[in-house]
């Protein structure tokens, strides 16, 4: 596929911006650190190998000025290039898009080694809104739904579990099991494609 022929729809450059953020803070160790230093050349890298996107600095650089002014990075430049830094170590947009966008790489990059990687959670139904974000998160970012609060992935995931109970802060909710074996298996290779 010719990559300069690929359109983007208003706004969705900014948050495919947002997933290169969280994706080289997640890769750096801990993503509720500030340390990221990334120069835009980088975030054109990353976005041709990750979305198949051939992007002009010019679109990357506004794109990172909206950023900027919704108080989500810092830009500076040094030695004519644009580096983006992390502004708020806590901010829950980034890490919420960094989260997405590993689950896709996972899809996309690894082999299924046969075992299902569960997340069930028990939130009080004086917490509902957060028990339906959490729901409605989880199908967004490609988990199998097994049971009402029962969610299903086929590859490795507790890394990315640990930063969702930190986003809706529901660590004493939910639960993280890794199985070799699970009922209806079958139906669940479908919806992953295994």
């Amino acid at each position: 596929m010719d990559k300069k022929k690929i359109k983007l729809k208003r706004g969705q450059l900014y948050w495919y911006i947002l997933e290169v953020i969280g994706l080289t803070l997640i890769a750096g160790g801990n993503p509720l650190r500030p340390t990221l230093s990334l120069s835009v050349k980088e975030i054109i890298k990353v976005l041709k190998e990750l979305k198949n996107l051939n992007i002009e600095e010019k679109r990357i650089e506004k794109s990172l000025k909206s950023l900027e002014i919704k108080e989500i990075i810092n830009l500076k430049e040094k030695d004519n290039k644009v580096f983006v830094y992390l502004k708020d170590k806590n901010n829950p947009t980034v890490i919420k898009y960094s989260i997405k966008a590993l689950m896709d790489l996972k899809k996309k990059k690894k082999k299924w080694e046969g075992k299902w990687f569960l997340v069930f959670f028990d939130v009080p139904e004086v917490q509902r809104n957060k028990r339906d974000y959490l729901r409605n998160y989880l199908n967004k970012i490609g988990f199998y739904c097994y049971q009402k609060s029962v969610y299903v992935f086929p590859y490795e995931c507790e890394k990315e579990i640990k930063l969702i109970k930190k986003i809706v802060e529901g660590a004493k909710y939910m639960k993280y099991i890794i199985a070799e074996k699970i009922e209806d298996e079958k139906r669940i290779k479908t919806f992953f494609n295994l």
